[in-house]
């Protein structure tokens, strides 16, 4: 005899419910990896570590508080999975403090200027803070890790404004288009309603 529909619903809703909850406590496992401890982060196997109290980098540090921003990731690093990377070398990738139409900015890096040896994140909470300098020690080499900094700070900071700029207008355009084109559906369908003879 078949079990009645709510019946039926209910007991297949279980199975529906464990496997989201072990997906959602399983996310929260990995994020709490990925970011766990002391100023150092695990990712794709290796440690980022905050270099960018050293003295030999306080010149460094001075060259990059100008930019307007809060992050900004240069080079290919290991990927949470073994067999991917993610990152570039011909690209920086500039994230804006606080609340911006745009997520980041990418800045063309110039091939006299990439650098395969580097890898490394920028990172600080306020426009005018100190920058924590992520590096991963044992890939990265810091004689190339300050050679890379110097080099692409006058780069970023010079086009960061420009790259900015327009990723907000094309933003701007992208939502007049969206909008746009709803109205022009809503008077669509409003006059294909009132097409029909009473």
């Amino acid at each position: 005899m078949n079990k009645p529909p709510a019946q039926r619903s209910r007991t297949s809703a279980i199975p529906i419910i464990v496997i989201t909850a072990g997906i959602v406590v399983g996310g929260g496992l990995a994020t709490g990896a990925l970011l766990g401890g002391n100023g150092t982060t695990p990712f794709g196997g290796a440690k980022w570590t905050d270099v960018g109290g050293l003295q030999e980098l306080a010149a460094i540090q001075a060259q990059w508080l100008p930019l307007d921003a809060c992050e900004v990731q240069y080079g290919v690093r290991a990927g949470a999975l073994a067999h991917r990377s993610t990152g570039s070398w011909k690209m920086a990738y500039v994230t804006p403090c606080g609340d911006s139409p745009v997520s980041y900015v990418s800045i063309n890096v110039p091939p006299e200027l990439q650098s395969r040896e580097v890898a490394f994140n920028l990172e600080r909470s306020a426009p005018t803070g100190p920058w924590k300098i992520m590096v991963q020690k044992d890939s990265v080499a810091f004689p190339e890790l300050k050679r890379s900094l110097e080099q692409l700070a006058p780069l970023i900071v010079e086009k960061y404004p420009l790259e900015l700029a327009r990723a907000i207008e094309s933003e701007a355009a992208s939502e007049r288009q969206w909008r746009e084109s709803q109205a022009a559906e809503r008077a669509r369908k409003e006059a294909a309603k009132n097409s029909y003879p009473e």
